[in-house]
């Protein structure tokens, strides 16, 4: 944003020896970031009026003359390309030497054998407007030889402040309010911004409903009558010029004048194409020409102006050319309204459309500025278009109850917060002059501050009114503490370290986790991480035969290929596969969230309708190869993985919810004590073909917080060496083959206090058993804690189990 120092005087009497370097550098150290100060006359300190003397045919170009112009001390040949170049025309002229503002210097030069000693300036050249179709003419109040800074009247300097310094304070979008800061900074008196009352002249009636309450807490609108669109006055373009915007008329051109001295956009719509006013969320599909001539295509979030016929106005962001004013108009409605700045900023950033009236609106702007901007708009129109007339009433259409609220503010805590005791009577000084109202209610015996209590009374507490246009961003008092410090000056701070006792440093075990399983896969296992972006492409579920209504699309995707959030890490992982696959055998893996079409979390504020979807993060394994070994190799480095975190065996069980990318027949659960923990798929062929994949391919997913729980659980700790030993025997049973042989397991050691440990050592399959049979053998430890057990105690143990499993599984003992 630029500033006008001069404009800011118009509010704020700062003393004639502060130099603008010094007003910008206050700024920076209270206020907001000023990225650099441009003093007007210095971009033109060799910019000098010429009067065209001769203008001769250039002899080598057909579109080129050569002139001599008189610039007071000198006469000067000079090379020109302009089309309007005419002899005894007033002209700018940059010397040899000069920096435009464009960064462009001028030197002497030959332009196809004629010599040039300066340049004859275009209105683009010299920052001061778009136009180069030819040289910038002057009037007759142009002297020879003088600067053009003196001719333009520039005498002002510029500030331009960084835009992120202001998210947060709606109140400094207009001179207005950064004259304000400057008064307490100064200790100047701030001139009130007061704008005439307007007063009706007419009985036209404005029809205006506003159907959305959310969207529009304040509309206010006002028509003029009798107005002739004209050029502005030199002084209104000459401010607006000065601040990089582009002079249109005289009623669009004060409608931005209001803009950017008060911070409340405004907009004119040309009363002739408009027979009513409605405010309300667009129709889906529903479409608009704005001012820029170009279609937008609406939703139901953005907000819009309508009429009888549709939108007039994309609220908020920029009018419609429906209802622009143009040379013909000669009756108006002005618009003074508060638009919702959540729905602001989401369409101008669907529609990549951020005006000066969008940036100041996602601000959330203050309801209570409406007015002011409305008045002075109006005030300018009658004083630059003096037969203007105030058609009727002023509308005024509120939604909002603005209640001034209060914050407690204790001396004794704001001096612990800032680390420095500021006295009573400055804190009340400060506070006063940003606009609050102070109110104290414990005092003690002290001297008083402008008379607001007894001289023997100073307060120890204070209830502070928070003014309309600092609603927003003052709510806490650490929100006034902050205004204190900035205003008395970080500098007169003492700095020194905070008295506060360190506690230990919470451990993060999901990142620890991550680490360890980063530092297993790839020196242990020679897996490579991958990280991808978690956006997908609907040709990538349709090649793994998934269902993309299924799936969460991206409102305003980076990339057209990248519009959909992915359910699985296999998605990208495989494409990784596809992509390098002419390397030979690969294994990757990567750790990454996946996102559900299912309700997840709340927002913090528990808004219904801002739920974020579900998110949950995994860990994802993948191997490519043509050799024989990759299942083994592929379930190795699985299994290696939970032992070196947890010491856990992995079993494998049947998998019901199958990938639609996996082989039916190859596909199982990931169990570790019971616990699902994830899924081991062979992509299928179909798939395989789909994604140009050549090689066998593995893939496991494991669900990452499983993950970090079982290491958690499973963290090695001191336990003493049992004190006695342990018995073990073999037994060996004959089942039915669809028994699992981890159900047998899990009984075994769950059937007995006396058994530790169960590990199956043999599985039999073959022509000396019945068909559909199979034989399981396991190791049994048995061990108590508190004696050596003897055979007779294991035995009791023993036949009791073979009786358990004879009647649960119709095992019998193998016999041979």
């Amino acid at each position: 944003m630029y500033l006008s120092i001069n404009w800011l005087k118009d509010f704020v009497k700062i003393p004639e020896q502060v130099s603008p370097q010094e007003i910008a550098s206050r700024l920076n150290q209270h206020t907001v970031e000023v990225e650099k100060t441009i003093i007007q006359d210095q971009q033109f300190a060799q910019v000098v009026i010429g009067k065209v003397l001769t203008v001769k045919k250039h002899p080598n170009a057909d579109r080129l003359r050569v002139t001599t112009v008189d610039v007071g001390k000198e006469e000067l040949t000079i090379v020109c390309g302009a089309p309007n170049v005419a002899e005894g025309q007033f002209v700018a002229v940059a010397l040899v030497g000069a920096t435009l503002p464009n960064g462009l210097v001028i030197k002497e030069a030959e332009i196809r054998g004629e010599k040039s000693y300066g340049m004859i300036c275009a209105e683009d050249e010299l920052g001061l407007g778009t136009n180069h179709e030819g040289i910038m003419v002057l009037d007759k109040r142009a002297k020879i030889g003088s600067g053009l800074a003196d001719y333009l009247g520039m005498n002002d300097a510029i500030m331009e402040v960084d835009n992120k310094s202001l998210s947060n304070r709606p109140d400094l979008w207009g001179h207005y309010g950064l004259a304000r800061e400057l008064s307490v900074l100064f200790n100047v008196e701030l001139n009130e911004y007061k704008p005439k009352e307007i007063k009706s002249e007419g009985q036209e009636k404005i029809k205006i409903e506003v159907q959305d309450e959310k969207a529009c807490p304040r509309y206010m609108a006002v028509m003029i009558k009798n107005i002739k669109i004209a050029p502005s006055p030199q002084w209104l373009q000459d401010r607006l010029l000065a601040l990089g915007s582009r002079p249109i008329n005289n009623i669009v051109d004060i409608t931005n004048y209001v803009m950017l001295e008060s911070g409340q956009p405004l907009h004119a719509f040309d009363a002739r194409k408009v027979d009513k006013i409605g405010v309300r969320l667009a129709k889906n599909g529903e479409k608009i020409i704005t001012l820029d001539d170009k279609e937008r295509i609406l939703t139901h979030q953005d907000i819009v102006i309508v009429d009888s016929e549709g939108p007039i106005a994309l609220a908020g962001v920029m009018g419609g050319k429906n209802s622009e004013v143009d040379d013909g108009t000669v009756s108006l409605i002005i618009e003074s309204a508060n638009f919702n700045s959540a729905a602001i900023r989401k369409t101008a950033q669907r529609l990549a459309l951020r005006s000066e009236s969008s940036i100041r609106f996602e601000k959330s702007l203050d309801p209570e500025n409406c007015p002011l901007a409305l008045r002075r708009a109006v005030e300018l129109i009658k004083e630059i278009v003096p037969s203007a007339k105030v058609g009727g009433e002023l509308i005024d259409i509120k939604h909002f109850s603005h209640h001034e609220h209060s914050i407690s503010l204790s001396l004794a805590w704001l001096e612990k917060v800032i680390g420095a005791k500021i006295p009573a009577e400055k804190v009340m000084e400060i506070l006063y002059r940003l606009g609050f109202k102070v109110n104290f209610t414990e005092v003690k015996k002290t001297k008083s501050w402008l008379g607001l209590f007894s001289s023997k009374e100073q307060p120890e507490n204070f209830i502070v009114q928070v003014p309309s246009w600092r609603a927003k961003d003052i709510n806490i008092p650490e929100d006034l503490a902050e205004e204190i410090a900035r205003i008395y000056g970080y500098n007169n701070i003492d700095p020194r370290m905070p008295e506060i006792t360190l506690d230990t440093l919470v451990i993060n075990q999901d990142k620890r986790v991550e680490r360890l399983v980063k530092d297993i896969l790839v020196l242990e296992e020679a897996l490579t991480e991958t990280r991808n972006y978690v956006f997908i492409s609907e040709e990538q579920i349709k090649k793994l035969g998934g269902n993309i209504k299924n799936y969460l699309q991206i409102a305003n995707p980076i990339a057209s290929n990248q519009n959909i959030l992915r359910q699985e890490l296999a998605t990208n992982l495989l494409a990784n596969i596809k992509n390098n696959q002419a390397q030979g055998n690969i294994a990757l893996f990567e750790i990454g969230n996946i996102f559900l079409n299912q309700e997840g979390i709340f927002d913090k504020e528990g808004n219904d309708e801002e739920k974020l979807p579900y998110q949950e993060k995994r860990l994802a394994l993948v191997f490519s190869s043509d050799n024989e070994e990759i299942d083994r190799v592929a379930k190795g480095s699985l299994e290696n993985l939970f032992w070196r975190l947890s010491s856990s065996s992995v079993t494998y069980q049947e998998n019901k919810n199958i990938p639609t990318w996996a082989d039916n027949r190859e596909s199982a659960g990931i169990y570790v004590n019971n616990q699902l923990m994830g899924i081991i798929a062979v992509v299928s062929k179909k798939t395989l073909e789909a994604l140009g994949l050549k090689k066998k391919t593995i893939v496991m997913e494991i669900n990452f917080s499983h993950l970090v729980d079982l290491v958690l659980k499973s963290e090695t700790k001191y336990k003493p060496l049992p004190k006695y030993p342990a018995l073990i025997r073999d037994l060996a049973f004959v089942l039915s083959s669809e028994i699992v042989y981890n159900d047998i397991k899990n009984d075994i050691l769950k059937f007995d206090p006396l058994i530790k440990e169960v590990d199956l050592f043999d599985i039999y399959q073959g022509s000396s058993l019945e068909e559909g049979k199979k034989s399981l053998a396991f190791h049994v430890s048995y061990q108590a804690n508190d004696h050596t057990l003897t055979s007779e105690e294991v035995d009791i143990v023993v036949q009791k189990l073979l009786k358990h499993l004879a009647e649960k599984y119709q095992a019998q003992i193998r016999n041979f």
